[in-house]
């Protein structure tokens, strides 16, 4: 959640004020909460993100980030330039570069503090895509258990007293790594959108789950006594409790004056100008296009006006409010058919309207044009655990219906 950078910028400078030793460490999935719509600004608009992500964590001292699968979405090549701008590296011991055998990035880091020496290892878990099909034959995931069993000793034998790993991954891959490779202390999870209170055990280690999009982070304290080790797990909500600081709210601030510039002087695109006539042996069936709510209000009126009770009919103004216009994450979920090639110039897509859910409506009402059906799936796309958690279909389906 871009809107968290100048908060966790505050609550860390508060944290290292307090303490002498703090780590910090980013699990993934930092550019994207899902897969980002392609539009040929898609990469421009990542690459800002990228830069205020670096020069904010930078900012913060990170130590260590293992990427997830939304960030090598982006392209593995785009990361690893990503990485150059970091002042820390990026872990991730089995993502390999198919050609040398090798990791593309550093498989683990060790730091030393005074009077403990932490190892910190990267993993990805396989089962999710690895980045756009271009790439699957230059990069590859190796087995993620596989690689922990041959690092893991390794880190012991450079007298690692706590070895950490970063892990990009399902709860139930989680559960099987610690089984599978004695020696893990405390496994820090991404991907997963659901935060825990408290640490999940498996074997003799310690699972913690923060949640997704910055609005928690998980502290851990530890301390070696006695060749034991003792640690305590604490949640911590990025609520107004914390003030932003000043130096990363200037960094949000040119970020989205910056996208908002780019958006201004973007020319439309993905109009399609179609032939008046095509010969048959070369005609092809197209995506429709969208019309916008006020072609849907000339035979609905009755729904248009339901519609307008709804808070779909004022997504975009909800943005708009928190300054986050701009943010082509918020913007795929507050507007309709964002990033889509078909959106034809003059016509306002902004807020949830009817084609966000019915499709797009070129062609309606001819016979062979008949709109969506909403399912329960249509709407799990932007009412996910992270955006809606108290998301509960037949409840909010109730809100939308339209009233005839």
């Amino acid at each position: 959640m871009l809107g968290g950078l100048p908060r966790r910028a505050s609550f860390i400078e508060q944290l290292r004020r307090e303490r002498k030793n703090v780590l910090l460490v980013d699990t993934g999935d930092m550019l994207f909460s899902r897969p980002p719509a392609q539009g040929p600004y898609t990469k421009k608009m990542a690459d800002l993100k990228t830069d205020l992500y670096m020069k904010t964590y930078n900012l913060m001292g990170y130590d260590a980030i293992t990427p997830g699968e939304l960030d090598l979405f982006f392209r593995v090549d785009n990361v690893l330039q990503m990485s150059k701008q970091a002042f820390f590296p990026f872990l991730a011991a089995n993502l390999i570069d198919t050609k040398s055998g090798k990791p593309v990035f550093k498989p683990y880091l060790i730091k030393e503090m005074p009077g403990i020496k932490v190892g910190l290892l990267g993993l990805i878990s396989r089962r999710y895509p690895l980045g756009p099909p271009e790439e699957k034959e230059k990069y590859s995931l190796a087995d993620p258990i596989e690689r922990a069993q041959k690092i893991v000793p390794q880190l012991k034998k450079k007298k690692c007293q706590v070895i950490a790993v970063l892990g990009h991954m399902e709860d139930d891959e989680k559960e099987l790594l610690a089984k599978a490779v004695p020696g893990i202390h405390f496994i820090l999870s991404g991907h997963n959108p659901n935060y825990y209170l408290q640490p999940m055990q498996a074997n003799n280690s310690q699972i913690f789950v923060a949640g997704a999009r910055g609005e928690n982070l998980g502290k851990v304290d530890f301390l070696i006594e006695k060749k034991k080790l003792h640690s305590h797990y604490q949640l911590v909500a990025l609520t107004s409790k914390y003030a932003d600081h000043p130096q990363a709210q200037e960094m949000l601030n040119q970020y989205k004056t910056t996208l908002q510039e780019l958006l201004r002087t973007s020319p439309q695109v993905g109009f399609r100008i179609r032939p008046k006539v095509a010969p048959r042996e070369t005609a092809v069936l197209s995506a429709p296009s969208f019309v916008g709510e006020r072609v849907c209000l000339d035979c609905h009126q009755q729904e248009y006006q339901s519609w307008l009770t709804t808070s779909h009919a004022s997504a975009y103004q909800t943005l708009a409010q928190q300054g986050k216009s701009s943010d082509p994450t918020c913007l795929a979920c507050h507007s309709t058919g964002y990033g889509e090639s078909r959106n034809p110039p003059g016509i306002s897509l902004e807020n949830v309207q009817c084609e966000a859910c019915h499709g797009a409506g070129e062609g309606h009402p001819e016979p062979r044009k008949s709109l969506l059906r909403i399912s329960e799936n249509q709407c799990l796309k932007c009412h996910n655990p992270s955006n809606s958690p108290k998301f509960n279909y037949a409840d909010y389906l109730q809100k939308i219906r339209h009233q005839k």
